[in-house]
């Protein structure tokens, strides 16, 4: 019982510590998938503005024109906008998709092949399409992983058509799974890659839909009609060359588009790596918290090692004395206890490292949360039972070594 406190401590911080770095390790991967030095601009689209029944005449009611995100804003920021690594532009709708037999639902998204580079997507088989097919409107795709498998359980869907509306595309490549980090960046501009359909964008665009025509015939305001979303693009990704660019040149394409869009903030500008780093930050701080609070328990383990070790000290005051009079030493009686309450503790910190261990496999497999169980967790804790034995064991050590030797072997 002397032990329960310091193995259910050191199995709580090897745990806890399991846990944050399992967090850390998420964030890590989803910075790759994110890509660095990345600005995304996404279009902002009020449904309920948009269906509003005001009267449309009422000066008071008149809305700033703005003509949406479009390919004028991507040759804008090409043209503006210093040190850019990479670009492209996004528009995505949702639609089914359909195989020889099976129908899906799913979200086709216009992308240039650069889309590709930007946020490190690796392929399952197959190729990417290229800029060449992308200008000349080819009608290729590629299939996320679980949307292939669903269209194409038995075979294998490269070379296969697919139809989406009226347009048939040739399937040339699957994206690589990604893993359940990806269901956490939605928020940031990040699409589920594992259920979508990537089209060249001029195809799309020229084949299948284009928002911007639609705009541009029923000279569509923002926040005075009820047609569809006006944007002729999603989003606009930008990478730059260096990271210390990212922050000014997101205000400069803030402001740039604001002059374009007559400042209607049918738009918004975020940086996806700063998020993270923030994200990070709060996870580090966190995970020093939990840290903090599953030592507390070695703590409360450290005073139940002293207390029973000063009852030990009690019960066998007459060895102490039978001792001191064969000739051992304070420092030797000293040493006795120290090493016993060490004992303890290390006897202790091992059952506990074996159950902190267990216990974050167990949240990995049953709760799905990742953990990563570093190897100076695992040291840092068998060292804190050593310390805790020795710190806490050294009260009672140095009430046995001060014992009076006669009055000792005359104690009843």
């Amino acid at each position: 019982m002397t032990t329960l406190g310091i193995i259910f401590g050191v199995g709580a911080v090897i745990s806890m510590l399991a846990i944050g770095n399992g967090a850390q390790q998420q964030i890590l991967e989803q910075l790759k998938i994110v890509g660095v030095n990345n600005i995304i601009v996404k279009s902002l689209y009020d449904k309920e503005e948009e269906n509003s029944e005001e009267d449309e005449n009422d000066p008071s009611n008149a809305k700033k024109y703005s003509p949406g995100l479009t390919l004028k804003d991507l040759s804008n920021i090409k043209e503006v906008v210093p040190n850019i690594e990479l670009i492209t532009p996004e528009v995505g709708y949702e639609t089914y998709v359909l195989s020889s037999s099976i129908r899906k639902k799913t979200k086709a998204v216009g992308i240039e092949p650069s889309y590709f580079k930007i946020f490190n997507i690796e392929l399952e088989q197959g190729s990417y399409f290229n800029q060449i097919q992308n200008k000349n409107r080819k009608k290729v795709c590629l299939l996320g992983s679980t949307l292939s498998k669903l269209l194409f359980p038995k075979v294998n869907p490269i070379g296969k058509t697919v139809r989406i509306g009226t347009l048939n595309l040739q399937v040339i490549g699957v994206i690589k799974k990604m893993g359940g980090i990806a269901d956490n960046l939605q928020s940031m501009g990040i699409n589920d890659y594992n259920n979508e359909i990537y089209v060249p964008i001029e195809t799309l665009l020229s084949r299948y839909k284009d928002r911007g025509n639609i705009n541009v015939q029923n000279n569509w305001s923002w926040g005075g009609g009820k047609k569809e979303n006006p944007n002729q693009l999603d989003k606009i990704i930008v990478q730059l060359k260096n990271s210390k660019d990212v922050a000014p040149s997101g205000k400069l394409m803030n402001r740039m588009i604001g002059r374009r869009h007559n400042q209607v903030e049918d738009y918004a500008v975020s940086i996806p790596e700063q998020t993270l780093k923030q994200q990070k930050e709060t996870d580090d701080l966190f995970n020093w918290l939990l840290g903090a609070i599953a030592s507390i328990s070695l703590v409360v383990g450290g005073i139940g090692i002293m207390n029973i070790m000063l009852a030990s000290v009690q019960e066998r005051i007459k060895e102490i004395g039978l001792r001191r009079a064969v000739g051992a030493k304070k420092n030797d009686i000293k040493m006795q206890f120290i090493l016993e309450a060490s004992f303890i503790s290390l006897f202790g910190g091992i059952i506990g490292i074996i159950l902190g261990i267990s216990l974050s496999y167990a949240v990995e497999i049953f709760l799905e949360m990742p953990t990563k169980i570093s190897i100076f967790s695992i040291f840092l804790s068998f060292v804190i039972s050593v310390l805790t034995g020795i710190v806490f064991g050294y009260l009672p050590a140095n009430k046995a070594a001060e014992q009076n030797p006669v009055n000792s072997l005359k104690y009843e």
